[in-house]
């Protein structure tokens, strides 16, 4: 490897923990976002969900065409472009009028995500290079980046909460500054070329070669595994974030408190990233399987504790402890799976799994996000988590015995189809 490659290398990984911090996703808005929307836009917890769920189907639809533009463009490229997508959603939503201007909105944040889901994680994993413990190096710099957002984000969601009482639009400004910062640091990346490719390769060529990467993917019993996993959990992990906020709401909630759970949510998944590789070296093959019960249990307490009709100090006291456990599932679980993703994968293959795992997980969101949509429509926010948990609870049965014999095994007890492309 030549000396100039290698600074550049060491280059794009000591700048990409810092601009995940920033970029990751956006800062200063989700403290704020429920109330701003419902209260300054009157929108109602049904309409947000609803334009999740038109988030998850755009970005489905955007995926495979930006992995091809991706390849062809560049990941540098194609950063920059997604955090310009960034700054020009929270612009959207700021001149939000109806339901169609937030799924206008939630158009171009698809367009964001479903670049920067690839192009960033890929630009990472193309910048380390390739030794035994290329795993844990990944691990470690996304894992940094990922706890160092979740911390930041959780400070600056208590400053929303504050600011939103001042003027509900300051936040929002606020976040619209960070990716500008986010634009100006992804143009200091450098682009890595990938071993094997050439510039010249036309367009069929790329189509036949992500034929062939999707006919490898979806018959490795590992990967399909991994990707209805990958799918399932995150699409709760964002349906019950609305379906929270709206519980909090329903039982008196101001947006400081909001905010304060906005951000002990982001300090306990900042926790589980950091941790994300103790959590595997403890747990081993039962990783994923403890994530899928210890969020069900969350799910069950928090709908349990609005059926109850507590009062709001009680209510909030068991809700609070209930969002922290599941949020810290959930830092584990941004990185870990992508870790277990890039397994056994090649710089060629490693863009395709992770737009494939993109689109699962937006299939799912959407999905659930159109059951929780008509939840919300039909019965209060306790009984629809109660619902999306029962629902959860026989999915959690069929996964873990479905992933028993397909994840976690030792390399050399897997089937070869299951881990080399050819």
């Amino acid at each position: 490897m030549k000396s100039n490659d290698v600074k550049i290398r060491k280059q794009n990984m000591k700048i990409y923990s810092l601009y995940r911090m920033l970029s990751l996703d956006h800062i200063f808005y989700y403290a704020i976002e429920f109330m701003f929307l419902t209260q300054v836009k009157n929108l109602t917890a049904s309409d947000i969900v609803l334009g999740q769920s038109f988030y998850s189907l755009f970005s489905i639809i955007l995926q495979i065409p930006i992995v091809i533009a991706i390849d062809k463009i560049g990941k540098k490229r194609c950063t920059v472009i997604a955090n310009i997508f960034l700054a020009l959603y929270v612009l959207v939503i700021m001149n939000c009028k109806n339901i169609w201007t937030l799924i206008f909105a939630q158009l171009l944040d698809a367009f964001c995500f479903s670049i920067k889901d690839t192009a960033d994680i890929s630009l990472l994993n193309n910048s380390i290079p390739d030794t035994s413990k290329k795993g844990e190096i990944y691990s470690k710099i996304e894992g940094r980046g990922s706890k160092n957002y979740y911390y930041i984000s959780a400070i600056t969601a208590v400053l929303a909460g504050i600011l939103y009482q001042v003027n509900p639009y300051i936040p929002l400004i606020s976040s619209f500054i960070i990716s500008i910062i986010s634009i100006i640091m992804s143009l200091a990346f450098t682009e890595i070329a990938e071993e094997n490719k050439t510039e010249n390769e036309s367009i069929i060529t790329y189509i036949n070669e992500l034929k062939i990467s999707l006919k490898f993917i979806f018959k490795s019993n590992r990967l399909k595994a991994l990707l209805l996993y990958s799918g399932i959990i995150w699409a709760v992990f964002c349906l019950m974030t609305t379906c929270v906020n709206n519980l909090l709401k329903d039982i008196g909630a101001v947006a400081i408190i909001l905010a304060i759970k906005t951000s002990m949510s982001e300090i306990f998944s900042g926790i589980g990233s950091k941790k994300q590789l103790d959590f595997h070296n403890k747990f081993k093959n039962k990783s994923l399987s403890v994530i899928l019960v210890g969020t069900l249990a969350s799910i069950f307490i928090i709908g349990i504790t609005g059926v109850l009709k507590l009062n709001m100090v009680l209510s909030i006291s068991i809700i609070f402890p209930a969002v922290a456990f599941y949020n810290l599932f959930k830092g584990v679980n941004q990185v870990i799976t992508a870790r277990y993703l890039q397994n056994f994968a090649s710089e060629n293959l490693i863009s395709k799994i992770y737009a494939v795992n993109s689109i699962s997980r937006n299939l799912a969101r959407a999905i659930l996000g159109f059951i929780g949509s008509y939840l919300l429509e039909i019965t209060d926010s306790s009984n629809a988590i109660i619902i999306i948990g029962i629902i959860f609870f026989i999915i959690v049965i069929m996964l873990i015995m479905y992933m028993k014999t397909r994840i976690g095994l030792k390399p050399e007890d897997y089937k070869l189809e299951d881990i080399k492309f050819e």
